[in-house]
């Protein structure tokens, strides 16, 4: 992720395309971008630290839905929600699971993570002060 986020800054700055320096100046002044090099903060640094391969955040949850006293899963604890497949576009379409514990589960409903509620109410906000062309997102998953 760091390179990626380095190499799209440094694009969209000009130290990498010297001799497109003027579409990259015109681009900066005609548009606002806003960059946020990590939507799932505690999934990424589980890749980091546990697992290299984990697409999810890590909220925890009980899997069948039986929870205990207290709290506690009866059954079986898993991990996470893949907030790719938390948009309305597609959701629980034919690439999800709705087991809990697979790595493509896309939640309960739309929009029911913190991290893609918090990049919808971004994206509305904006939306109310000028128009948003284009919303896009770099999903990396590999060694």
């Amino acid at each position: 992720i760091e390179y990626l986020e380095k190499y799209i800054i440094e694009t969209l700055l000009g130290y990498r395309e010297l001799q497109h320096l003027d579409k990259t100046i015109e681009y900066l002044e005609k548009y606002q971008f806003y960059i946020a090099p990590v939507l799932n903060p505690d999934g990424y640094q589980y890749t980091r630290n546990r697992e290299r391969l984990w697409r999810k955040n890590r909220i925890p949850g009980c899997y069948g839905n039986v929870e205990a006293i207290f709290g506690n899963c009866f059954y079986k604890l898993c991990y996470g929600v893949d907030l790719n497949r938390n948009w309305p576009d597609g959701f629980a379409g034919p690439s999800t699971s709705s087991n809990l514990c697979s790595i493509v589960y896309p939640g309960e409903q739309a929009f029911d993570q913190l991290e893609t509620k918090a990049v919808r109410d971004k994206i509305e906000a904006l939306q109310k002060e000028t128009s948003v062309d284009l919303f896009l997102t770099f999903h990396s998953y590999s060694q």
